[in-house]
């Protein structure tokens, strides 16, 4: 599998956004966490194996950039890293759009390789805590390709310190636990969004505004804003003329402000607007909009009304030429945070159901009655929300003399391993003699 695909899927899929005044909620306690700032630029994968160097970009594809290369061979061990591609200028970190021109033209740029994970080193990748990875990590030491500084932390007090301090001229802040989730902080409403379809203004050959959704699934869009400010007059030219080659059939018609259908095109492309807020509901109770399926022959179909929101003075950036029209790339995930919790469920309409994965009872008599144990490990299968771990480990404790019956515990897990792991942990806590498991 292509490195890029596989670690999207398994890793930055379940990065877990939180805005700043939820740090103490959502942020879930743990022994320690790890702290860096988000670099501006275009996520990336480096691999060097067999005295050669491979850099792929966020679409999977190679690149060629002859200064990280380099750099990366100095380093005289064969690895895999993930970092972000980014563009300097006289020492700051430019934009997504500086770093779009700087991959066409390399050698006339300022390009650099922020590098904040390890995949593999000398052929191992068993490195489950960051910790042991990060260690690795401070061996690239170079301008050209070098580690995102951590800073450790035992509080979600030393967290919020940390991003007050921090957020003034960056894209955010990671947050990494020692339990194995990743949450990122982001002050600014940011969204990537899939171009659905454009108006002109009323007697001119320009553009008035996109028609712009999310990606729900394999060709499945939730339409979510117009976008009618944030162009220059050239960019509203350059736009119209990047759009007109992609026309496609529909027969759902959305109407512009100007009160013209939009023209629809193919879901090919992703743009990146600001807003200052989101609203899941108005007077009239929850905001629904229009879902609609594509297929290249037809165009698109209108499926239903369905839960959504309206973007607060949206505001165009730029086309985000990393970014794929894929649910990872422009999907629900991020702004899930944001959204009222019964919102986001009906959003989520056709979640997949949790499996139970293990499951394990132990019981024991004495003089208040029989006694339980009970292990289980559930896979939600929803982790691509944004909502939800990948899995849950749930620990029952049942005495009926006890003057509380019932008590549970609920631990959140990335991986499955992690889980059985837990699992055997809370056994060796908690099974002793005279403990039967019972089938």
């Amino acid at each position: 599998m292509n490195p890029v695909v596989q670690y999207k899927s398994r890793v930055a899929s379940r990065y877990f956004p939180v805005h700043p005044d939820e740090i103490g909620m959502k942020i879930i306690e743990a022994d320690s966490y790890f702290t860096s700032i988000k670099y501006n630029g275009h996520f990336g994968i480096i691999t060097v194996k067999n005295g050669k160097a491979i850099i792929y970009g966020s679409d999977g594809s190679e690149k060629s950039i002859p200064l990280i290369e380099t750099a990366a061979l100095k380093i005289g061990k064969e690895f895999t890293i993930a970092g972000e591609i980014c563009c300097f200028k006289d020492g700051v970190s430019q934009t997504n759009i500086h770093v779009t021109a700087a991959l066409d033209e390399p050698h006339n740029f300022d390009i650099r390789f922020a590098v904040f994970d390890l995949l593999e080193w000398e052929q191992e990748n068993s490195f489950e805590d960051f910790a042991s990875r990060y260690e690795k990590l401070q061996l690239f030491k170079e301008e050209t390709l070098f580690h995102v500084e951590q800073h450790l932390h035992t509080s979600r007090k030393d967290i919020i310190d940390f991003y007050k301090k921090n957020i003034q001229n960056n894209e955010g802040v990671i947050v990494r636990s020692s339990s194995g989730i990743t949450h990122k902080i982001k002050p600014i409403i940011t969204i990537d969004l899939v171009v659905l379809g454009y108006a002109l203004k009323e007697n001119e050959d320009s553009l008035r505004e996109l028609l712009l959704g999310f990606v729900v699934d394999d060709n499945q869009y939730q339409i979510i804003t117009r976008c009618s400010s944030g162009y220059s007059e050239k960019e509203r030219l350059d736009i119209l003329n990047k759009l007109k080659p992609l026309h496609c059939e529909s027969d759902y018609t959305e109407v512009s402000g100007a009160k013209t259908a939009f023209i629809m095109v193919k879901p090919e492309l992703v743009v990146e607007i600001k807003c200052i807020d989101i609203l899941d509901q108005n007077t009239s109770g929850s905001i629904k909009k229009m879902r609609l399926n594509y297929d290249d022959k037809s165009g698109y179909q209108k499926q239903q009304l369905s839960s959504a929101f309206s973007c607060i003075s949206p505001v165009f950036i730029c086309f985000r030429e990393d970014k794929k029209t894929t649910v990872n790339d422009a999907g629900f995930t991020q702004v899930a945070h944001l959204i009222d919790e019964k919102i986001i469920s009906k959003q989520n309409d056709n979640l997949i159901p949790s499996d139970v994965v293990h499951s394990e009872s132990y019981t024991k008599s004495g003089k208040g009655g029989m006694a339980i144990r009970k292990f289980t490990v559930i896979k939600t299968n929803k982790e691509a929300t944004g909502l939800y771990s990948a899995y849950n480990v749930i620990y029952t404790d049942f005495s009926a003399g006890r003057k509380t019956p019932l008590e549970q515990e609920l631990f959140l897990c990335s991986t499955e391993k992690e889980a059985l792991e837990k699992v055997e942990t809370l056994k060796d806590e908690n099974i002793k003699k005279g403990w039967e498991l019972h089938k």
